[in-house]
């Protein structure tokens, strides 16, 4: 542990975060379900980090750096997952209508 309590709780619920959106990515059976797992990865634990390294930091430019990556990171999954989702959806619509549905994993 560094000795900084919020930076070391910081890391801990980032780790804890993405334990958890595993899990729930892998006990999922549709492909549309287990969609929101990875954006919440992304958001979820580089926010925390951003936070730990701001803490680390302070305010300086590197800092600044950090934060502003941080929110390209979670731009970029909340599109990635809504055009993922987007084209999942117009596959199933197209499979529904040809008659042949298959949306488990195997």
């Amino acid at each position: 542990m560094s000795g900084n309590w919020a930076v070391d709780a910081l890391l801990c619920f980032a780790v804890a975060a993405a334990w958890i959106a595993c899990f729930g990515f892998v006990c999922r059976r549709r492909a549309l379900d287990s969609l929101h797992y990875p954006s919440i990865i992304a958001s979820v634990t580089g926010s925390a980090l951003a936070l730990a390294g701001l803490f680390t930091e302070g305010l300086t430019v590197r800092a600044g750096k950090l934060l502003l990556l941080d929110a390209l990171a979670l731009i970029s999954a909340l599109v990635l997952a809504h055009a993922l989702a987007r084209s999942a959806l117009r596959r199933a619509r197209q499979q529904i209508e040809s008659g042949v549905m298959i949306d488990r994993r195997e």
